[in-house]
Parts: structure tokens; sequence; C-alpha cells
């Protein structure tokens, strides 16, 4: 879902050549699962969300696929879950300055270019989000939701979410060696102090906790202890909450924010066996039996999915909105997808690999003093 130990995230690349190490095994399911929760996102934006490209709301083009389709914004949530299992991964046995370096290389060249990319579209087409210079200049900073500012692409403001993320585990780094006491503590009472924040009206401290999606992070975390070192009944336990904190929020979500989105109605009880299986699924493909899959396509798949994410949105709404009404539906769907995942591979192959690396060295040697 690379010289960073052998690791997979939401931003990880691993086609990149890694270091391995006997507590991180290539888990090349994980990959496959992120491509999956890409594609899934990418499907809802395309099929079952109100916007105006089809010309009409995305259901009435496709109502038999939205049917499936309009789940897919769990896509988003099913990153936040891998992201926890990955970056606690990436935390164990690294340095703080070796943790932003890596996280810093992994985000940016890819994110560069697909602002860039998006900007260069929107100077033509106009359709779609429209910013101006400066604006996107701040979107290049990718701190744009702190300034109030448009995203680029809608689906940037998950990068928001997940810098905090970032953030509050290199808090947990400079205070120590990461350790399974203090992971273990810190999942557990993140998402309950993250709640307090909420019900105290602590709106700052609500914000950096990132209340609405702790549960998914911290849950993740806890299947990487699980993955780690086995059965323990605090990390069970634990699981177990998170799961529940995160159904939830995703039946709330359900009922009060997708509507804002789709005018498919979304089943709480559909919604809450999504949210489960998608632990499920993360355990499944990094302890449970697809743990064992080692299929060179599947590298290929993790390697495509963040820059996939992000450029499927106004790429992909630019077809619609150019061949809608004079091109079958179907085909048009396929159009779209076919152009993203072709930019997807062009980021990957013409910005990621080459600059990553190079990135990761001068970062860390900045942070370092040397």
């Amino acid at each position: 879902m690379t010289t960073d130990p052998l690791t997979r995230s939401l931003h990880e690349d691993p086609t990149m050549p890694a270091s391995p190490a006997p507590d991180r095994p290539r888990l090349a399911a994980l990959d496959g699962l992120r491509l999956l929760a890409a594609l899934a996102v990418l499907a809802y934006h395309y099929t079952a969300i109100d916007q105006e490209f089809w010309g009409h709301p995305a259901t009435q083009e496709f109502p038999q696929l939205s049917l499936l389709t309009r789940y897919g914004y769990l896509g988003v949530e099913l990153f936040f879950v891998i992201s926890g299992f990955v970056i606690l991964m990436t935390a164990y046995g690294r340095s703080l300055p070796a943790f932003v370096a890596s996280r810093i290389s992994r985000l940016y060249p890819a994110y560069w270019a697909a602002v860039l990319l998006t900007v260069a579209l929107q100077a033509f087409w106009d359709g779609g989000r429209r910013v101006d210079p400066v604006d996107a200049l701040v979107n290049l900073t990718m701190l744009q939701e702190a300034w109030g500012v448009t995203d680029v692409q809608g689906a940037f403001w998950t990068l928001w979410v997940e810098l905090k993320f970032y953030l509050l585990i290199g808090v947990l780094l400079a205070l120590g060696e990461v350790t399974r006491h203090r992971a273990l503590a810190f999942a557990l009472l993140w998402p309950v102090l993250a709640q307090l924040a909420r019900a105290s009206d602590a709106a700052l401290l609500e914000s950096l906790l990132i209340t609405s999606w702790a549960p998914y992070f911290a849950g993740g975390m806890l299947l990487y202890l699980l993955h780690r070192e086995g059965p323990d009944l605090l990390v069970l336990l634990g699981i177990g909450l998170n799961v529940v904190l995160a159904v939830h929020q995703a039946t709330r979500y359900a009922d009060t924010v997708a509507p804002r989105h789709s005018d498919a109605p979304a089943s709480q009880v559909v919604v809450a066996l999504l949210v489960v299986l998608l632990f499920a699924l993360v355990h499944a493909c990094s302890t449970g039996p697809l743990a064992r899959l080692d299929q060179a396509w599947l590298t290929t798949a993790g390697a495509l999915t963040y820059p996939l994410y992000l450029v499927h949105g106004q790429f992909g709404f630019f077809v619609i909105d150019t061949l809608s009404g004079r091109v079958d539906s179907h085909v048009v769907l396929a159009l779209a997808t076919s152009l993203s995942l072709l930019l997807a591979w062009a980021v990957h192959r013409l910005v990621e690999r080459p600059l990553h690396a190079p990135m990761r060295r001068a970062v860390r040697r900045s942070l370092s003093g040397r």
C-alpha cells in the first residue's frame, strides 16, 4: 500500500532497494492492499459522488456499480490503518533525524510533481478546482489546510492528517527509543485522550490528536505489535478498543458527512462490517495467511499507490468532463482510470525513484549537522 528498512506505507516505494532486517519482513500482500485502497477511492470519486463532470450525479450514470463503489471512500480509512502499521515499523530502531528524512523524501517529490501537473492542467481546463498562483505555491508546502487554502486536488486533505500522525510519532521518537511498552501505551491512550479533547472543546488539541482518525492509526500500530511479538492480552484488547471506536466514527460519518458528497445512501450496517474487514485484511496481509505472498506484481502495485492517489482526481475528472455524453460511459471510466495509472507510473519512474535517495541523504545530513 526502499532505502528505508523493508517498510510499506501509503507513501512508501517498495521498488527501492532496502537492507533486510529480521523483524521487518517483506509484506508484498500489504502493497497489493494499498493499491486496492487507492482504486476503491478512485472508483468512489468517478462513479459515486455528486460532481458535474458526468452532467448529472455519477450514481445516475452507474446505478448498479455505485451500489458497491458508494463505500469506496473507506479506502482512506484502510490507508490510515496500513499507515499506523508501517510507520510504527519504520520508527522501530530508527533515530528521529532518520525518521524525518525518510518521511520528507517519501512524501514530497511525488507530491510536488502532482501539484505542478495539476496547476498545468488547470491552465487550459476550466473545470475542477481552480486556485490562484499564491495558493498554488502554498499547496507545494503540503501545509495548505493549516492556512485554510484550497487543495488543488480534493484527495490532498488526507496528507494533512498523515502529517499530523507523523508529528505524533516524531514526538514519540524524540522522547526516546521506540519500545513495545511505549508504543502500546501510546496506541491505547491516544484515541481516548483525543476524544477527551473533543469532549472538552479543546480545538487545537483535538486537531493535533486527529480525533476522528486516531483509532485507525492506533489500531494499525497495535496490529504491528501483534505482527512483531505475537498475541498479547493488552494488544488484543487495544485492537478491539480501536476497532469499536473506528466503527463508531465510520457509522456516524456514513450518517452525517457521507450524504453531503453522494446521493447514494450508505448503510451503517455495511459500513460497520467493512470497517471490521479493513482491520482483518491488514492482519491477514501482515501476519495471517496472506503474509507469505511474494509476487512481483504486488511490489509494482505498491510503487504506484501513492502517485495514483495524488493524480487521480483532477486528471480523471478532466477525461470524464471532456468525453462524457460523446463516448460510452464505461469507456470513459476506463480511459480516466488508465490515464491516472499512466501518470502514476510516470511520476514514480521519473520523479520518485531518482529523487528519493538523494533527498533522504541530504535531509538527514542537514538534520544531523554533518
